[in-house]
This record gives C-alpha cells, structure tokens and sequence, in this order.
C-alpha cells in the first residue's frame, strides 16, 4: 500500500505537495499507520468538506433529483387518477349496459307471455268452435239416429200390426171356424195396441 502511494506521489510532483501539505498525516511518511479520519488535527478540514459535500448533494437533490421525482410521483398519480377515472366510467358503463339487459330481458318475457296468452286464448278458442262444432254435428247425427228409429219403431208397430192380424184372423178362423176378414182384425189389433 505504501509503495502505491509513494509512486502515485512521484506521479504527481507538483500537484502532491499542496495536498500533503493539507494533510499532515500524508506529508509524514515515516509516521505509522493510522486513519486520518481518526486524527483531530484533521477535523476542520472534514467538517469543511462535510459542509461543502452536504451543501452540494442538498442543491444537486433540491434542483435535479427532488423535482425528477416528484415529477415522477405526480406522474403515477395523474395515471393512476386516469385509471380510477377510466374505472369509474367503465363501470357506469357496465351498470348502463345491465339495466339495458335487464330492461330488454324483462321485455322480452312480457312479449314472450303476451305471445303465450294469445296462442292459448287462439286455441282455446278454436278448441272451443271445434267442440261447438263436434256437438251440433252429434246432436244432427242422433236427430237424425232417432228419426230413424222412431220410423223404424213405426214400421216394426206397423208390421207388427199386420203379423198380429194375420195371427188374429187366423186364430179367429181355427178357433171359432168364422172367418174374419184382414180389415177388421187390424181394427181389432189396432185397438188392443193403442191400450
């Protein structure tokens, strides 16, 4: 280490002395090791340059750094105000977009039920002159089914007639041997019918 010294020193014949001069523990070569921060005799010229370094750093942090980082700061927070803004709106947005959602949804179920009430009032109603139809068409169905058998009745009561008046005549003439004429056994029989 001292030999590094010594050549720096030789390095620099006329600019060295006025620095050793300043520092005595420097300019004493044969003096033993020690730190010349630990040397009183040294304290005035560091508490100088304490001072000079502390008022450089403090006008180097005051014009250049400070202002670059407050800058930076007001930066990140002008950004981060956007974003919370753009936050902000973004979800107004998506609010607006909701209740629109639900305002078509709700619209879209009243239609839907209105469209349902309308199809089931159309059914019903074509249920309802179809039945309308089915029964006037069963009703002319058994008029008719009764007019048939009510001149179906007719003509059974009407043979039935002729049959118990031939019957009768017939009996008439085996029972009592006189013979009677088909005219008056169907007044005969007519008669006992209408009993």
């Amino acid at each position: 280490m001292k030999r590094r010294t010594r050549a720096l020193y030789a390095g620099s014949a006329g600019f060295m002395p006025a620095i050793a001069a300043s520092f005595p523990v420097l300019a004493a070569e044969g003096a033993g090791p020690g730190f010349p921060q630990l040397d009183a005799s040294t304290y005035p010229s560091q508490v100088f340059w304490l001072i000079v370094s502390f008022a450089l750093l403090y006008v180097l942090m005051s014009k250049v750094a400070l202002p670059g980082v407050s800058s930076v700061l007001e930066k990140r927070r002008a950004a981060r105000q956007d974003d919370l803004d753009r936050a902000s709106d973004l979800s107004a947005e998506a609010s607006r977009i909701q209740h629109g959602y639900e305002y078509a949804l709700s619209r879209a179920q009243e239609t839907a039920r209105e469209t349902l009430a309308a199809a089931a009032q159309e059914t019903s109603e074509r249920l309802a002159a179809e039945s309308a139809r089915f029964a006037e068409e069963a009703r002319k169905r058994v008029a008719a089914a009764e007019q048939s058998i009510a001149s179906a009745k007719v003509e059974a009561q009407r043979s039935l007639a002729d049959i118990a008046a031939d019957i009768a005549a017939d009996m008439t003439s085996a029972v009592a041997g006189v013979k009677a004429g088909k005219a008056e056994a169907q007044k005969a029989v007519g008669a006992v019918m209408k009993e």
